[in-house]
This record gives structure tokens, C-alpha cells and sequence, in this order.
């Protein structure tokens, strides 16, 4: 149950209890803590059965203290000025324990391709400078791009979600970073035909879109059935007035064995 924005869930592993917060609370996971509180196993006396259950204590991380903010800014300028890249990092004004990194240089090299640089700044001043036993992980943003990546993935989501229905087959998307998959679950949480769900090990963990089993749809008529009866109808046409298949099929070899008896004589 929720109180005071805390969870307690029971799931198979820390992971998935950690996703299914992330999307109650609308929280990403990185501003999540989880604690076992029970562990059960399945099966005879607990050992046949690689199943297990979890019972896991969810709460929010506090907002980091001003001295973290303070020497992430430090930590993170320092290497733009090792970098040689005109830009400067200051405390973000409108997101908790986000780092945001502004100058000339900021969008052409500080963000890099799909946001690859700004994860390698985010993992390098967490590693760094993070305890992460008592404090919360400190995010890194750059010109807008965490906005403008969270709008490109509600887009690739819905139309990922539209590809999964139409063709009624699981769709797996690139590795994400855990805010990126958050955006993913979040977006098509309400929707009743797909369900998500992350699958690997970081940091090659992703999404699987999977449509959800609707019986109606499953006796409908779908592409590839109609495309298997039109080429049913042309190969029927195609073979209207050639006679039976099967006598053509004999007749053929007839005339192929009356072919190799004239050649021998």
C-alpha cells in the first residue's frame, strides 16, 4: 500500500519490484530505494523450484544535500575544462538533483548520439561522489535533452505499442538507460491492448512491448491469413482451365517417360 509515497510490493525479483513502483509512484527508478523485507521460495521444501518471492519495502530518496549538488557542479566542470569543451555546469533550476550543463559547446558535444555522453558524465560524478547506500543518484542534463528525449520516446512508444497490436507479436526496443525504460512503462501504463516489461542485465537492459491476448481479435482476420487466401484464389485462377493438378502432374511424366523411350531407340 502508498503512504507517505512509500510501497510495499511482492515480486520475483528487486528489479521488477523497483519498475512496478516506478510507474505507481511516477517516480523513476534512479529516485528509488528497495529493501527486502521477506524472501519465499517456491516448490518442495523451497529447493526444486528456481522460483521466488520477494517482499520489498519501495521509498523515494531524498533530495540531495546542497554539499553533493555543490561538488557534482565542481566535479563536472573540472572535466569539461580536462576536455577542453567551452560549457559549465550549474544545479538545474527546475529539476531536484539534476546537474545542467550550459554553454556554446553543450549541444554539440556534451550531449553526444541518443544522449551517450550525458550518461558517461551522469556514471562517471555518481562513481565518483555518491554514496549509494544514504544518497540519492545525481542526474545530469544538458540543453533541454532529457525533455526533448522524454517526448521522443512517449512517440516511439505509442507507435512501437500500434506495431505490436498490428502484427500481434512481441516488439523489443534498443537498451535504455532506467529513466528511458521508466518513460517507456509509464506512457503506455493505461493502455488495454499491450503490456511492458524489461528484460537483460544492464547496461543492455529493454523493453519488450507485448500485446495482451484478446480473443475476438485472435478469430479475425489478420494479414498474413489474407495474404495466404489471396495467393490461394491466384493459383486457382491460374489454374482454371489447365485441368486437374494431379492428372497434369501425371500426364506430364507420361510424356516425359514416352520422351526418354524415343531417345533410346
Amino acid at each position: 500500500m502508498i503512504h507517505e509515497r512509500k510501497l510495499t510490493l511482492e515480486a520475483s525479483d528487486i528489479d521488477e519490484a523497483l519498475n512496478e513502483a516506478s510507474i505507481q509512484l511516477k517516480i523513476p527508478v534512479e529516485d528509488l530505494r528497495a529493501e527486502v523485507v521477506s524472501e519465499e521460495k517456491s516448490g518442495f521444501l523451497g529447493i526444486f523450484s528456481g522460483k521466488r518471492k520477494l517482499t520489498v519495502d519501495i521509498s523515494v530518496r531524498e533530495t540531495a544535500r546542497p554539499d553533493l549538488i555543490s561538488r557534482g557542479v565542481d566535479f563536472l566542470n573540472d572535466c569539461l575544462r580536462l576536455m577542453d569543451i567551452h560549457a559549465e555546469a550549474v544545479p538545474s533550476e527546475t529539476e531536484r538533483n539534476t546537474l545542467d550543463i550550459q554553454g556554446d559547446d553543450a549541444s554539440d558535444y556534451v550531449v553526444g548520439r541518443y544522449g551517450d555522453c550525458l550518461r558517461g558524465m551522469e556514471y562517471l560524478v555518481n562513481l565518483a561522489l555518491r554514496d549509494p547506500k544514504s544518497e540519492p543518484r545525481l542526474k545530469v542534463d544538458s540543453c533541454g535533452y532529457r525533455e526533448r528525449r522524454t517526448r521522443s520516446l512517449e512517440r516511439l512508444a505509442e507507435a512501437t505499442a500500434r506495431q505490436a497490436v498490428k502484427f500481434g507479436r512481441p516488439v523489443r526496443l534498443d537498451p535504455m538507460a532506467s529513466w528511458e525504460r521508466w518513460v517507456i512503462h509509464t506512457t503506455l501504463k493505461e493502455r488495454d491492448d499491450v503490456t511492458t516489461e524489461s528484460v537483460g542485465e544492464p547496461p543492455m537492459r529493454k523493453v519488450v512491448i507485448m500485446p495482451k491476448y484478446d480473443p475476438d481479435r485472435a478469430r479475425a482476420i489478420g494479414p498474413a491469413t489474407m495474404r495466404i487466401r489471396a495467393q490461394r484464389e491466384r493459383n486457382e485462377r491460374n489454374n482454371q482451365g489447365r485441368g486437374n493438378p494431379r492428372e497434369r502432374s501425371s500426364r506430364d511424366s507420361r510424356d516425359s517417360r514416352d520422351g526418354r523411350r524415343r531417345f533410346r531407340r
